[in-house]
């Protein structure tokens, strides 16, 4: 395959958006049945979670703790999936989704954990200070750090799985490398994470989040990575597909209406 150095070098947002549409469309079944194992185990935990809400009791905050335990390693499996997805890897099986359960479970339950408890954190600071910021301008500070400590945390977000999935790191590690990686690619990062954000309300207000939202974020998110990978590395990883021989009006009329079906 060539690739000019500038293509290589150069994360593009384009191509990663063109390639998670192809990806998804392409491989709709395992989106869809991966997704659904993840929501079998996210229902009983969001109702568990509810029912704490309005009545909190030891037994049902248990119950909810041992959902979660399987609801997080069910997203390594997902980002497994869609990683070996990414980069278009021959001979995917349905049993890849397992063995990602399998092999990064541990530091699945982490990142997830992560990614639930400090939003909600950080969250809470900007509603508490923001309430507090006419009264001091030491509360003003306080929530602007707190906005500006919860933005840095969801372009960071971006990267913690795929960092998993494909890098040997301990946990401490990843958090700081992800950092890293959505510093020096801000303007890609923050579009990339409009994108999730996009893709995680629509698929909410639609239900869908229940059949593929989960997925469909994490070949965005997959597909991202592997765009800034290459910035480091010098080297393109996916395996792209050319269209040869002559083209016609029909493949043109193919090609506009479903442009991330052709490279």
């Amino acid at each position: 395959m060539s690739v000019n150095n500038e293509q290589v070098k150069k994360p593009s947002i384009r191509r990663a958006i063109k390639f998670a549409l192809g990806d998804t469309y392409s491989n709709a079944g395992t989106v869809i049945l991966t997704n659904l194992f993840w929501t079998a185990t996210f229902i009983p935990c969001l109702l568990v979670g509810l029912r704490i809400q309005e009545n909190f009791s030891l037994p049902y905050l248990l119950l909810l703790v041992a959902l979660f335990l399987l609801t997080a390693p069910a997203l390594g499996g997902i980002y497994a999936i869609s990683r070996r997805i990414a980069v278009r890897e021959h001979d995917i099986e349905r049993r890849d989704f397992f063995l990602g359960i399998k092999q990064h479970w541990k530091k699945s339950l982490i990142f997830a954990f992560i990614c639930a408890i400090i939003p909600l954190m950080v969250g809470f600071s900007v509603v508490f200070y923001g309430q507090l910021a006419g009264t001091s301008i030491f509360s003003l500070i306080l929530w602007i750090i707190s906005i500006w400590v919860l933005i840095f945390f969801l372009l960071t977000q971006v990267y913690f799985f795929p960092l998993l999935i494909t890098q040997k790191m301990g946990v401490s590690q990843i958090l700081k490398t992800s950092f890293l990686l959505a510093l020096s690619n801000v303007g890609f990062t923050v579009v990339v994470l409009l994108l999730e954000l996009l893709i995680l309300f629509l698929c909410s207000i639609t239900g869908i989040i229940f059949l593929a939202g989960v997925s469909m974020i994490a070949i965005l998110q997959s597909n991202a990575f592997v765009e800034v990978s290459k910035k480091y590395t010098g080297v393109e990883i996916r395996k792209e597909i050319k269209r040869e021989g002559k083209r016609t009006l029909r493949g043109v009329i193919r090609e506009v209406l479903f442009p991330w079906k052709y490279d």
